[in-house]
C-alpha cells in the first residue's frame, strides 16, 4: 500500500486510507466514519490500487480541495458564495442606511415648515379674522394665541380703539330703538360695563313690539326668547299673563264667534264716533260694569257717555278692535266671556298719538248684549 495521503500528499501510515490529519478532517466535516489503522477489510486492497491509480492531475486537484478546505474553505466553493451574502448584506445595509437618512431629513422639513410658513399662515389667519370681527372679543383671542405675534401691537391698538369708541356709541344708543344696532354692540363689546344697560334696553323695545302686535303670536315670541336666553324676560309674567287671556283653549262655534264679533265691532265703532243709538243698542238693559264705573243702566251709561264727549272738546279717542284676535268661553249660564286685542288712538293739537296694547275684557248674555267691560291697560297710568 502507498505511504503517500490521496489527497495532501503527506505521508500516511500503511494500514490508513488518508493521514491522521486528512482523516479527521474528513470525520468532522463530512460524518464520513473513516477506518483508522488496523480497521481496514478486505476491500482495502481495492481502495489502494484505486488510490495509486489515480494521474497526477486527478492527486493534484484532491490536493488542492483539501489546501482550500485547510483555509477554511470548501471544495464546492463555499467561500464564494459566502463572499457573495457579504457582499449582498452589506448593500442591505447601505440601503436602509440611506433610508433612514432621508425619513430624518423628511421629518425635520416638516418640522421647520410647521413652525414657519404654516404657523405663519395660521397667525396671518387669525388676524385677519380679528379685524373682521372688529370686536374686543376677536382682539383678545389673537393676543392670547399669538402672544408673539408680528400684529400683537396693531391688536392692542385696535383694543384701545374700540374701548373709546364704547362710551360713545352707548351715549348714542341710550334713546335708540333700533334692535339691530344694539344686538350689534353686544357682538362687539360682549364684555362691556354697559352690558347689563345695553340688554335690559333690547328686552324693553321687544316688549313694546309685542305689544303693539297685541297677539297670541306676539306674546309667545318673546316668552320663548326669554327663556333660551336672548332676552333678559323682566316682562315675562305680563307677557304669559296675556298670551292665556288671547289663547283660544276652547273649540270654536263659527256662529258664536260672528256674533260676538258683530257685536265687539258695532259697539267700538259707535264709542269713536259718539254714536248715542250705536251704543245703546249694543248694551244690555242693565250693565253691572262700565269700564271704571259700577253697574247701571244703558240709558245714564250713554247720556254719560255723550255729555263727557261734549267737555273734552276737540280730543277724542278712536278704538280698532283686532276682531281676528278675539277669543271666547262659553259659560254654563248661556255667558260669553271675551277678550279681544284694542288699538287705540286720539288727535291732540294736530297730533295722533297711537296706544296699543289694550286688551278689552267683555261679557255678553246670551242675547250677545254687553253687560260688562274694562280694560287690561299696558302700562298703569294708560289712558
Amino acid at each position: 500500500m502507498s505511504l503517500i495521503c490521496p489527497l495532501c500528499g503527506k505521508y500516511k501510515p500503511e494500514d490508513s486510507l488518508f493521514c491522521d490529519d486528512c482523516s479527521k478532517k474528513i470525520n468532522t466535516d463530512f460524518e464520513i466514519n473513516i477506518h483508522v489503522r488496523g480497521e481496514l477489510n478486505a476491500d482495502k486492497t481495492v481502495v489502494e490500487e484505486e488510490a495509486i491509480g489515480s494521474d497526477d492531475k486527478s492527486l493534484h486537484e484532491n490536493r488542492g480541495a483539501v489546501e482550500k478546505k485547510d483555509k477554511g474553505m470548501s471544495p464546492y466553493n463555499y467561500g464564494s458564495v459566502e463572499s457573495k451574502y457579504a457582499k449582498k448584506s452589506k448593500r442591505s445595509g447601505i440601503s436602509l442606511l440611506w433610508i433612514l437618512i432621508g425619513v430624518i431629513i423628511l421629518i425635520g422639513a416638516f418640522l421647520i415648515y410647521n413652525k414657519t410658513i404654516h404657523s405663519k399662515a395660521l397667525e396671518q389667519r387669525a388676524w385677519d379674522a380679528a379685524v373682521n370681527e372688529n370686536s374686543v372679543s376677536s382682539y383678545l383671542d389673537y393676543i392670547e394665541s399669538h402672544p408673539d405675534g408680528i400684529h400683537f401691537d396693531d391688536a392692542q391698538a385696535g383694543l384701545m380703539k374700540l374701548k373709546e369708541n364704547e362710551a360713545v356709541t352707548w351715549e348714542r344708543l341710550k334713546a335708540s330703538e333700533n334692535l339691530e344696532e344694539l344686538a350689534s354692540f353686544t357682538r362687539q363689546y360682549e364684555n362691556s360695563p354697559y352690558m347689563p344697560l345695553v340688554r335690559m334696553r333690547i328686552d324693553s323695545i321687544s316688549w313694546m313690539s309685542a305689544l303693539k302686535l297685541n297677539s297670541v303670536e306676539s306674546y309667545s315670541e318673546y316668552i320663548s326668547d326669554s327663556q333660551s336666553g336672548s332676552l333678559n324676560g323682566d316682562y315675562m309674567y305680563e307677557a304669559s299673563k296675556r298670551y292665556e287671556m288671547l289663547f283660544q283653549s276652547t273649540p270654536v262655534n263659527s256662529t258664536e264667534m260672528d256674533s260676538i264679533r258683530s257685536t265687539v265691532n258695532g259697539f267700538y265703532v259707535s264709542l269713536s264716533q259718539i254714536n248715542h243709538k250705536g251704543m245703546y243698542d249694543y248694551l244690555a238693559p242693565e250693565v253691572f260694569r262700565f269700564f271704571d264705573s259700577g253697574g247701571s243702566t244703558r240709558e245714564r251709561i250713554t247720556g254719560e257717555l255723550m255729555v263727557t264727549a261734549a267737555q273734552i272738546g276737540s280730543r277724542r279717542f278712536s278704538f280698532e278692535p283686532n276682531l281676528e284676535g278675539i277669543q271666547y268661553v262659553r259659560e254654563s249660564n248661556g255667558k260669553f266671556k271675551v277678550n279681544v286685542p284694542l288699538f287705540k288712538s286720539y288727535t291732540e293739537n294736530g297730533t295722533t298719538v297711537n296706544l296699543p296694547g289694550y286688551i278689552a275684557h267683555i261679557e255678553m248674555n246670551s242675547e250677545f248684549e254687553i253687560i260688562s267691560i274694562f280694560e287690561s291697560k299696558p302700562f298703569p297710568g294708560s289712558p
